[in-house]
């Protein structure tokens, strides 16, 4: 899972939402061959990458949390030498990897609507391009 990296994860995610959305066509290319009869419509894709984003979030953020809990505040820092990005992007990634617990704990219910979002654009542009012959005619 590329994505819990701590400084690799974090450009590819602000960058390009890259691995949320490649899992979520994983995902739903694991469930069309699973479920080889039935063909999906744009909403189903929708909410199959929805779901698939909101477990990746999960798993992110407890494979990230002792990464976060022991090494915080110096990748919260290293932020700083970035200039390269936007002060909003750099402040919200520094804010990612405080290691204040109550930040933690709170960065949970974020990540999981920020990833469902991703992995739901990834379900419908999967469904569009990868996967159209299983695409029901809507």
């Amino acid at each position: 899972m590329v994505i819990a990296i701590p400084v690799l994860g974090d450009l590819l995610l602000c960058i390009f939402c890259v691995g949320v959305m490649a899992g979520s066509a994983g995902s739903m290319k694991l469930w069309l061959d699973t479920h080889r009869a039935e063909n999906l419509a744009s909403v189903d894709a929708l909410v199959l990458g929805a779901c698939s984003g909101a477990v990746s979030a999960a798993a992110d953020w407890g494979l990230s949390l002792p990464i976060r809990l022991s090494f915080g505040e110096g990748l919260s820092n290293l932020y700083d030498s970035f200039t390269f990005l936007p002060d909003l992007a750099r402040n919200n990634m520094k804010a990612m990897h405080r290691s204040d617990l109550l930040e933690i704990v709170m960065s949970l219910p974020i990540q999981l609507a920020l990833y469902a979002v991703m992995g739901a654009v990834g379900g419908f542009i999967a469904l569009q391009f990868a996967f159209p012959s299983r695409k029901t005619q809507e």
